[in-house]
């Protein structure tokens, strides 16, 4: 989750001097056994007594974001602070004011902010070709497509990986996955009667209308009802369920093999291995959701890669 202050108050509960106070005496202990330079504790001294109120009502970044809200679906309930550049995991708002990150763009700025390396390849693309769709071929899709499956392999992950869908964001690939679902159980059915989707509460895969059928949370899909039909809700390792639940007229089911939103929760291996065996009985297809847990957040590439190769899915969204 990200660490950044809500819009509410700790006001009613810790003024302001308080906190700043606590801030200061928090330094003062954690620097008075250090062996840094005195410089440098000097530095850690005055910086944590700098208050970290709101930019004031006159400041520049009130005046962009009343200028800008007037013209802005209110998404999110955003924290004051305006961004405008960062480094590795440092960002600095319009008032030049520095915040570690924890956010990292909800776990997606892996190599941090303005990586070098990946900045250089940008901007040298973008002088060469932006974009053309995908009607054409050009160099680099291919490229990644093979690479992907070649390194899948090599990390012990989806062993019978062949190919590659490139789409835009992690909901666009749950997307698409339950298409191909769908896509399986109209072939396996041809009259339309294997079209059911799996998933499990506590489940997060996306806000588009698929994929939010697919995340059981009422805060998520109440304002958005009704759902799109043939999807039902399991519960997380519940081994026993998995025969009842998973019928013939499944087409689909889609599992985080670690749970992000919900609170990390990790699939067992028998479970996981269990609902394999279910799906291959009914014909329905397994996809692994590792757009949170993947792209070696575990310490692997991807995290069922710990799993033998009996439980491997048949589609992996990243």
């Amino acid at each position: 989750m990200a660490f950044r202050l809500s819009t509410k108050r700790f006001g009613a509960a810790l003024s302001a001097s308080r906190a700043s106070a606590f801030s200061r005496n928090y330094a003062s202990a954690a620097t008075a056994t250090s062996n840094l330079p005195q410089e440098t504790l000097d530095a850690i001294e005055k910086e944590s007594s700098l208050p970290n109120s709101d930019p004031p009502p006159d400041s520049q970044t009130s005046r962009l974001v009343g200028s800008h809200l007037p013209y802005m679906v209110p998404t999110y309930v955003r924290p004051p602070p305006m961004f405008e550049k960062g480094e590795g995991c440092y960002l600095w708002d319009i008032e030049n004011r520095r915040y570690l990150d924890f956010t990292a763009g909800i776990a997606v700025n892996a190599l941090g902010h303005c990586d070098p390396g990946m900045a250089n390849l940008i901007a040298q693309q973008s002088r060469m070709l932006i974009h053309t769709s995908n009607l054409y071929h050009n160099p680099w899709t291919g490229a990644l497509s093979q690479l992907l499956i070649q390194k899948t392999k090599e990390a012990g992950g989806m062993h019978e990986a062949s190919k590659t869908f490139i789409c835009n964001s992690g909901s666009e690939a749950n997307e698409a996955a339950l298409k191909f679902a769908r896509k399986v159980g109209k072939a396996v059915q041809p009259d339309g009667s294997k079209y059911g989707i799996i998933s499990f509460h506590n489940s997060f895969h996306g806000r588009t209308m698929g994929s939010l059928s697919a995340t059981p949370n009422p805060k998520y899909q109440k304002p958005f009802a009704p759902m799109l039909p043939g999807f039902k809700y399991g519960t997380y390792n519940d081994i026993d369920s998995i025969n009842t639940l998973v019928m013939e007229n499944i087409c689909g089911v889609i599992i985080e093999p670690i749970q992000g939103e919900g609170g990390v929760n990790v699939a067992t291996h028998d479970f996981l291995l269990a609902l394999r065996r279910r799906c291959t009985e009914v014909g329905a297809v397994l996809i692994y959701d590792e757009i949170q847990c993947g792209l070696s957040r575990t310490g692997q590439l991807w995290a069922h890669a710990a799993l033998p190769k009996e439980a491997h899915p048949d589609i992996l969204t990243i």
